[in-house]
């Protein structure tokens, strides 16, 4: 399952406006060329594909390295609590 969510992270509207002009600047696109000339009408109608379990993690490594882990012990702190999580079982 996935959740499709509002770009609003500056880092990855950066991310997004760069991959776009890269696109253009390697092919030429014309659509590329219209979405960068009219950025801040295009930027709403993108939107971010995240799958559930991938942002459950996200946020449980978030957590270990809130609590003073880091690095392998997040990761493995992370994967562990996610491995617990009812959720993940149900589906959702």
């Amino acid at each position: 399952m996935v959740d499709l969510e509002k770009l609003e992270d500056v880092e990855e509207i950066s991310d997004l406006r760069q991959l776009i002009q890269t696109h253009f600047d390697l092919t030429g696109s014309a659509k590329a060329s219209k979405v960068l000339a009219n950025w801040d009408a295009m930027l709403p109608v993108f939107v971010k594909v995240m799958p559930r379990d991938y942002k459950r993690v996200l946020q449980a490594i978030e957590r270990a390295i809130a609590s003073g882990l880091s690095g392998d012990d997040a990761l493995t702190a992370a994967f562990e609590e996610n491995a617990r999580d009812v959720a993940r079982i149900g589906g959702s």
